[in-house]
């Protein structure tokens, strides 16, 4: 079963995330770069519409979740760094908001605990400590784990 941590620290504007999963880190990296299987876990495992899902470096993704309440709650951002099997460093924000610009900046790191094990380290910061304290309140890490669920179901043996 994957294993979420999550970190927030006072009188900051980080979340930071460890999520150890038993796939080995191809599988992993795979799962957060192919749209096809992104789309199957990322919105805690709801469906979700892909508008764009380009993940390279310079590239960009727009999707809306489904949400079991029958609303729609759309996010995107921009891929700053896409290396393969080692890191992924992008944007996230979600456009439900009154305005925009609470941009998040997030480095997930991918290792390797052994060829079945794989950790992701997650740093991620906000434009100021009241979005991340915002992002924190709204139920970000309720969902978080949800996600993680549906991506260790994804991934995973069935024992």
């Amino acid at each position: 079963m994957a294993h979420l941590t999550v970190t927030v620290p006072e009188n900051s504007q980080n979340i930071f995330g460890t999520v150890t999963i038993k796939a080995s880190l191809e599988k992993v990296f795979e799962a957060y770069t192919k749209e096809e299987l992104f789309a199957n876990w990322w919105c805690r495992g709801n469906p979700m519409k892909v508008y764009h899902f380009d993940c390279q470096d310079g590239g960009s993704w727009h999707i809306a979740e489904q949400s079991e309440d029958g609303n729609e709650y759309e996010f995107r951002g921009c891929f700053h760094e896409v290396a393969l099997d080692k890191r992924i460093v992008q944007t996230f924000e979600f456009l439900g908001m009154p305005e925009r610009g609470h941009v998040m900046l997030e480095k997930a790191e991918f290792v390797a605990i052994d060829e079945h094990t794989t950790e992701i380290r997650t740093h991620s910061t906000a434009m100021s400590q009241s979005d991340r304290d915002g992002m924190v309140a709204s139920g970000m890490e309720s969902g978080w784990r949800q996600s993680v669920e549906a991506l260790g179901k994804l991934l995973e043996p069935n024992d």
